[in-house]
Parts: structure tokens; sequence; C-alpha cells
């Protein structure tokens, strides 16, 4: 599939992409700090609820195996004790609601506050765009090289420590249990056997489906500091660089003798290496 070309920048489109830009610029300096606090704080209370979460759906799928498992830990069973457990579907969307709103409604009121403090100290003033065509456009071209940099300084959240952390916490009880079963005069063959049936899909099976969960969190908590694409951006920087030089004869001569000296200096290397390639065929 073909894209469209853009057609080139004019200079009526100079104060409007300004503007797209300044306020490009604090929002994206919001993201970058919002990235840094509702993804970690998010994905802490996001990894107890979902603990929580599946310790209540064990326990209403095992009953009393599984509580013999989650015995070891007394802390959890306490917390879980009046969750719903009426039915699957039930358990299910209890399951879902309690893990994925509670922490996207926390990470939402951060993002409100902060969205209110930068509010309030730029509102919606924007000094305008001064200047000659040509200075102008080598403003436009820095502010976009700023802005690009800013996109690219908004990290990306990994999920794959928190699913492990979380498998271990689920997998635990089950190996306090299996080591209380070892150590028992007679122990019991077939939970024994249970219980590391249990173990195997805690570290096999719950990763994933912890981590297809994570990703999802992730994505959804992503939201409150969407920005555009660093692609997109690096199009925008390279449009306005064309049109700077196009306005400017002074940075479109100074670039045209930029490239004639690269060119030079690349036809001298290519001499050189042809006559060492000469001299090592002769000897």
């Amino acid at each position: 599939m073909f894209q469209k070309q853009k057609e080139p920048m004019n200079a009526a489109q100079v104060q409007p992409t300004w503007n797209e830009l300044v306020k490009l610029e604090r929002r994206l300096k919001r993201s970058k700090l919002l990235c840094r606090i509702v993804q970690p704080v998010g994905t802490v209370i996001f990894l107890l609820n979902l603990l929580l979460a599946t310790v209540n759906f064990g326990q209403y799928l095992g009953g009393a195996l599984m509580e013999s498992y989650f015995a070891e830990m007394p802390i959890l069973p306490a917390m879980v004790e009046h969750f719903p457990r009426g039915s699957l579907g039930g358990v299910i969307a209890f399951s879902i609601c309690f893990a994925y709103l509670i922490p996207l409604a926390v990470c939402g009121a951060i993002t409100a506050v902060f969205w209110l403090l930068d509010r309030r100290k730029h509102g919606d003033k924007i000094e305008p765009l001064r200047g000659t065509e040509a200075e102008c456009a080598k403003a436009l071209v820095y502010k976009a090289e700023t802005v690009y940099e800013l996109r690219r300084q908004i990290p990306q959240w990994s999920i794959f420590t928190e699913t492990s952390i979380l498998t271990a916490l689920t997998a635990l009880p089950i190996v306090f249990t299996l080591i209380a079963f070892a150590k028992a005069e007679s122990p019991a063959v077939l939970e024994i056997s249970l219980g590391c049936f249990a173990l195997l899909l805690c570290l096999f099976v719950l990763f994933w489906v912890y981590a297809a969960l994570f990703k999802v969190f992730s994505l959804l908590n992503a939201l409150y500091y969407y920005s555009p694409s660093e692609w997109s951006l690096y199009e925008q920087y390279h449009r306005l660089d064309a049109y700077w030089e196009s306005s400017d004869p002074h940075e479109f001569a100074k670039r045209e003798e930029n490239a004639r000296l690269h060119r030079e200096e690349n036809a001298r290397k290519c001499r050189k290496k042809t006559s060492d390639d000469l001299r090592d065929d002769e000897g």
C-alpha cells in the first residue's frame, strides 16, 4: 500500500505548525513524567489485585485443596474471604473488574492532577513566532527536533518482570505445601502428585496467562500518556527541514558546500583505496 506524499511546507502553515509543536512539546514533557509514575504505580496495584483475584479464583475452583495450599500464606485467604464465589461467570467478572478498574482509576486520578497543574502553569497562551521566513523556518526545525527527542525518551514498559514475580508468588504456597508433605512420616502420594501438577501449571501456563493480562493492562495504562509515533515526528522534522533549506539561501549554500566536500572526501578515499589495491596486486 503506497503512502500519499505530503505537500511541501508553505509560509501560511508556519504559525499553525508552531502552535501545534509548542502544545505537543508540553504534552510530551508531561507524558514523559507520567509514564515514569503511572506505569510503576499502576503495575504494583494491578499485581496485588491480580494476586488476590487469583487466590479467590483458585479457591472457587479447587475448594479445600487450594485452601490448604494458600493456608501457607495466611494473609491472602483472610483478604479474599468476602470476595464473591457464587458462580464461575461472577468470579471471572469480579476478577477482571477488581484487577483492572482500581489501578486504572488511580492512574487516571494521577493523570488528571498532572493535567490540571500543567494547564494552570501554561494555559492556552502561546507566544507567536516572529522573524524573517528563514528565521521562523529554523525555529520550526529546532522545535521539531526537540519534540522528536522527547518522544524517543518516553520509555517502553516491560511486563515480564512483574509476570515472573506474580507467577512466583502464586507458586510459593504450593512449594511450601509440597515440602510439608515430603517431611511427613507417611506422605500422601496423591496429594503430592496433585501438588506437582499445580506447580507445573503455575510455572508453564499461568506465566503466559499473566503475561497477556499484564500486557493488556500496560496498553490500557499507556493511554494516559498516548503520544504520536516516533516515525510521524521524524517525517515532520524532515518536512520542516526541507522548508528551511528552501527558504534560507545561506543554509542552502552551506549544505551544498558540505555535500561537495563530502563527495570530494569520498572520491579521495576511493582513489586511495584503488591505489592501495593496485600496489598489493603488483606486490
